[in-house]
């Protein structure tokens, strides 16, 4: 197949996904153009930002650059003229390339990576994104997202790049005894609080009511190295929404997120909430669980003292995860949902 690969705009986090794709597409013996959609908006925002500061009467609006940034993607499939368009996450692009490739007659599929955080806005750009099919990373979010838009939707567990999620030796300048580093939700704060202060961990990221800076964002390698030297790894799931913090309630998340694959992968010891159904469907009993501060603090002490039995745990989750790569779920899930599209028109 010939596959035109919309980037998502960030240049993290949803970035790794369309890059694991990417490369796994392109192993599998498959043609991909990887449109680099964030470069583009990057441009056009830089551009009207200095037209706006030499032009008075020019008004830049907030989705300008996005606007000029999808008519890019337009260009490409006239160039490329891929059999399908593949749209990871999707919130940045502009519903303009939605509309303009389906006057060309070149299927939309969309790779979701937010379920069930924001399925409402998931939905719409289903709905209004002339989408051929939807891939959703949260097996609950399957149903409610194909029967709120009449589209065929597939779940597509989350994965990770072996080339850089692997067991390694432990880096000394980068020892840890308790490590986190993502998102700083408020209920991740809550539940960190005082971890800090023990002797040897590192509770890092950002927080919502700050603006992430390059520091906080870690580059995927690098974050592998700190798993790999780390004691205790901590993935603790989001429990609540983007808008105004609301719990999911009846959108409770049942997929792991890729935290759990990626430290499992680094051949490290994690601890993990008890909030997601799938865990014990993939790790078994390799992963603990903490219930709240409490018990997390006593599993931590607890595990730190026991070397044995943290080797042991990660070993076994390492083997369960061996084949949740990005090539593994391309050729199992993917590309067979690329492929039917393609056939169907």
């Amino acid at each position: 197949m010939r596959i035109l690969l919309v980037y998502p705009g960030p240049t993290h986090s949803t970035y790794d996904v369309a890059n694991g794709y990417d490369l796994a597409l392109r192993a599998l013996g498959h043609t991909v153009e990887a449109f680099a959609y964030h470069k583009y908006i990057t441009f056009y925002d830089a551009a009207l930002t200095a037209q706006a500061a030499n032009n008075p009467q020019y008004q830049k609006e907030a989705g300008d650059a996005f606007f000029l940034a999808s008519e890019r993607v337009v260009l490409r499939v006239v160039d490329f003229v891929p059999d399908v368009v593949l749209v990871i996450a999707g919130g940045a692009l502009h519903r303009r390339a939605h509309e303009l490739v389906h006057r060309l007659g070149v299927p939309i599929v969309l790779l979701l990576t937010e379920s069930p955080y924001i399925d409402g806005t998931q939905a719409q750009i289903i709905r209004h994104g002339h989408i051929a099919a939807a891939l959703t990373n949260d097996k609950n979010s399957v149903i409610p997202l194909a029967e709120a838009t009449g589209v065929r939707v597939e779940y597509l567990p989350h994965s990770f790049n072996p080339t850089v999620h692997h067991p390694g030796a432990p880096d000394e300048s980068l020892l840890t005894d308790v490590l986190f580093h993502g998102t700083l939700w408020p209920e991740r704060v809550a539940l960190f609080a005082g971890l800090e202060k023990l002797p040897n961990a590192r509770i890092s990221g950002y927080t919502l009511d700050s603006t992430a800076t390059q520091q906080d964002l870690v580059d995927n390698k690098h974050l592998a190295r700190l798993y790999q030297s780390t004691k205790i790894a901590l993935n603790h799931h989001r429990v609540y929404t983007d808008t105004e913090h609301a719990p999911l309630g009846d959108q409770a998340a049942y997929s792991l997120g890729p935290r759990a694959y990626e430290i499992a992968a680094c051949g490290a010891f994690q601890l993990c909430d008890a909030t997601r159904p799938e865990l014990t469907e993939v790790f078994g009993d390799s992963v603990p669980t903490y219930t709240d501060a409490a018990d997390l603090r006593r599993k931590i002490e607890y595990y730190l003292a026991r070397d044995c039995e943290r080797i042991d745990h990660a070993l076994r989750a390492w083997y369960a995860v061996r084949d949740c790569t990005f090539e593994h779920r391309a050729a199992q899930i993917l590309i067979p949902v690329l492929e039917e599209v393609v056939k169907n028109g």
